[in-house]
């Protein structure tokens, strides 16, 4: 092993203790004689370096002057010369063991062999040494080489122990460099005669003093560990006393604090996870507003705030516009072309946009940009229908995380968003099939309500629970003969649907819709009656925002084929209508495809589409909803 201790004696019998890859550097660059004896533990005899297996290779470099101040050689090479020493081992009789722990005899006197990489220690002598590059030293290099051999000679001299000197550590071959390293870590010139004595840790005495103790052997120096011992025990104590004072300052900031709560909701506020839609690819975090103003569970007759804006953004009417509520802010989901969706959030006080999210589809056309706003952060999944998917049709749920439901194996079924692993939610009978599916969280309770249209019937469903949804009941409802895509809303205890519906081609659109509890059976459909003041005529595209207590506020398209406007107005539990209508779109703007959300302080936006040329611009319109 390269840390084993050896000894090796000069010609005057002078013994010196180095390990073993000092020994070899020290032998293979000509500071020591091939034939020098050289000794270990266990061994009786002294024996010449040039016969021992783990030396004889550094024996023969220094007899041909190869100095090894190059770097280290192939790792094949290094593999012959490991098989060579142990073949050499095999020949090699080592003296007879002699007790362990027990000095050697007195060392051979000898004369050295010459070496071709040795030279006495004169300068004019050290220009004939051979180096890598093949140039002899500069002067002041010799000089250098001269003035250390001196400096050695004279300390050997005044050392109390003359014939044994303490070489363990003083010569190291730093394997990062091409030659010996000093303490500093700069490489010595090629063709130095001595090798630098790195600087010694202070702290090795004291942990080999801890391991003679250990062993039951006295230590070599007391001061220096009651030293390190008074220096320690300061540390800990130093350290006790940081932690104390810690605990103390949490446990007094805990009691002038107002409540566990509080605490949680500041944490809370400062954490921002990362978006859970695997289609996100932005979000912003919207501030909370100022003053927000407190509100009760239900919210009463909601009024428009003023003129809509224009946001600046073209949308796709296939698409759609999906609208949620969330801290402070409305967010908006919609697409831009056939893959690219965006979501962003509006200010319902100054209509200004503040936050951005993209997202692409995966399959050919973008259905539906869902924004994703759980925990205050803003993310967007576009739902496509991807061909070979197992869920079909599949839609994304703005839950916590957000999960998707689509149609697999004849069932409307559940699974983690954008997850193949699905879970049957309902079993639906015969081969109609599952068109403009929709979906939302309940607002008192863990679930989701779910509605869709196939054949001539708007089907509703829910399913509760947080982890594991069951089915809570699928509901029915009959349309008239053409039926459109539904909306739903949840507001306390129940469930509202809205549909455009007419009984033939030849007839107008209107609005129907009907209330449920969650969980039991809905109320006979009924048509929302069109206030006047609008353009009247046809009515579709509902859109329904829950307000409480079985109340809610619903936005609509009406008017002629050729212009359109979005009409809004607020519905008592019992389908009443509750204050003046509201006129969202301005007039001479053909507008339609609303989606309205209201937050819990009362505040919200409808959201529409305008034609622009031969395209659609994003309009938003303020909504205010006083508490009750």
């Amino acid at each position: 092993m390269s840390n084993d201790l050896w000894r090796w004696a000069d010609p005057n019998g002078q013994q010196r203790t180095v390990r073993l890859d000092e020994l070899r550097a020290s032998i293979s660059s000509g500071l020591i004689a091939p034939n020098t004896p050289v000794w270990k533990e266990g061994w009786a005899q002294w024996q010449p370096a040039h016969d021992v297996p783990e030396l004889s290779t550094s024996a023969v470099s220094a007899a041909n002057g190869v100095v090894p101040n190059i770097p280290p050689p192939p790792m094949a090479v290094v593999a012959v010369q490991h098989e060579f020493e142990a073949r050499a081992a095999q020949s090699f009789h080592p003296p007879p063991p002699a007790p362990k722990g027990q000095e050697p005899p007195p060392p051979p006197n000898y004369v050295p062999d010459p070496t071709r990489t040795s030279a006495p220690p004169m300068a004019p002598a050290i220009s004939n040494i051979k180096t890598a590059i093949g140039l002899p030293p500069p002067p002041e290099i010799m000089a250098m080489a001269a003035a250390r051999a001196a400096e050695k000679a004279a300390a050997a001299a005044q050392s109390p122990h003359p014939n044994i000197e303490e070489l363990s550590g003083s010569v190291l071959l730093d394997e990062s460099s091409h030659g010996p390293m000093q303490s500093d870590n700069v490489p010595l010139p090629f063709g130095s005669d001595e090798i630098a004595l790195p600087t010694r840790n202070p702290f090795h005495s004291i942990i080999r003093d801890v391991g003679e103790i250990r062993a039951g052997r006295p230590p070599q120096n007391k001061k220096k560990l009651i030293a390190a011992g008074i220096i320690a025990g300061s540390v800990v104590i130093l350290f006790l006393a940081i932690v104390i004072s810690g605990i103390s300052a949490l446990t007094s900031s805990s009691k002038d604090s107002p409540s566990p709560s509080a605490s949680v909701s500041a944490a809370a506020s400062t954490t921002e996870p990362p978006p859970t839609a695997t289609q996100t690819t932005a979000a912003t975090t919207t501030p909370p507003p100022k003053d927000e103003p407190k509100t009760s569970g239900s919210l009463g007759d909601c009024t428009g705030g003023g003129e809509a804006k224009s946001l600046g953004w073209r949308a796709i009417i296939a698409s759609g516009i999906e609208a949620s509520p969330m801290s402070g802010a409305i967010a908006l989901g919609f697409a831009t072309s056939g893959k690219d969706g965006i979501a962003i959030t509006v200010d319902p006080a100054s209509l200004a946009a503040s936050g951005k999210a993209q997202s692409r589809a995966v399959g050919p056309d973008a259905k539906r940009v869902v924004p994703l706003t759980a925990q205050g952060k803003l993310g967007a999944a576009t739902d496509s229908d991807r061909r070979g998917d197992k869920l079909a049709g599949r839609r994304t749920v703005n839950t916590n995380p957000p999960i998707d439901v689509g149609v697999a194996e004849g069932a409307l079924a559940w699974a983690p968003h954008g997850n193949d692993s699905w879970a049957k939610l309902f079993s639906l009978e015969g081969d109609a099939p599952v068109e403009a599916l929709r979906a939302i969280p309940l607002t008192n309770d863990k679930g989701i309500v779910v509605a869709f249209r196939r054949g001539n019937a708007i089907w509703v469903g829910v399913a509760k629970g947080e982890g594991v949804l069951k089915d809570a009941g699928i509901q029915q409802i009959a349309g008239l003969g053409q039926v459109g895509s539904p909306a739903i809303a949840t507001s306390g205890d129940h469930v509202i649907v809205a549909w455009a519906d007419r009984g033939s081609a030849q007839e107008q659109w209107q609005i129907r819709l009907t209330k449920m509890p969650i969980g039991g059976a809905p109320a006979p459909a009924a048509t929302l009656p069109m206030p006047e003041g609008g353009l009247g005529s046809q009515a579709m595209s509902p859109s329904l925002t829950g307000l409480g207590g079985g109340r809610f506020f619903v936005a609509w398209t009406e008017g002629p084929v050729s212009n359109h406007q979005v009409r809004a107005m607020t519905v008592n539990a019992d389908g009443t209508v509750a204050g003046a209508p509201i006129g969202v779109s301005p007039q001479g703007l053909n507008a339609g495809q609303p989606s309205v959300a209201v937050g819990p302080d009362g505040r919200g936006v409808v959201a529409f589409l305008a034609g622009k040329g031969k395209g659609y611009e994003l309009y938003v319109s303020s909504v205010t909803c006083a508490a009750r």
